[in-house]
């Protein structure tokens, strides 16, 4: 079974429209925001510098979300990550957002670990081995249980 991480996110009137219903885009933002919190549980960072300068990110190839139910304001939401697919150069990770058991949303991204070396141009890497022990680490630990 692939690792799984859970969000939580209520949502804020300014993300509705003026009956109270969340826009589709902000779904998009839950499941980023549900990213973020995965790598900072991790002890890591989704975007920095390296020592010499370089900056490093993980931007998206490709983002998808299948909408099923509306989510209202003040709905406390909850974000469910699985890590898909890890390879040396990129990450899948697949979303599901919910509310008290109601399914409303089902995601999936694709990110590719980059760097852009200081005066020169964004560029795919190799996730750092920090980054891909970790991440491998937790495949590992959900295959045993």
């Amino acid at each position: 079974m692939p690792y799984h991480f859970v969000a939580t996110h209520r949502v804020e009137f300014f993300e509705t429209d003026l009956a109270g219903i969340v826009h589709f885009a902000n779904f998009y933002r839950y499941m980023e925001q549900a990213e973020h919190a995965f790598f900072r549980s991790l002890g890591l960072k989704i975007h920095g510098s390296l020592p010499d300068g370089t900056v490093f990110g993980w931007p998206r190839v490709s983002a998808t979300c299948s909408f099923k139910s509306p989510a209202y304001y003040e709905d406390e939401l909850e974000i469910g990550i699985t890590v898909q697919r890890l390879t040396q150069r990129s990450l899948t990770t697949s979303y599901h957002i919910q509310r008290a058991g109601v399914s409303l949303a089902v995601g999936e991204m694709k990110t590719a670990y980059c760097v852009i070396p200081v005066g020169a141009k964004l560029e795919s890497a190799e996730i750092p081995s920090e980054y891909f022990d970790r991440l491998i680490a937790l495949q590992q630990s959900s295959d045993e249980v």
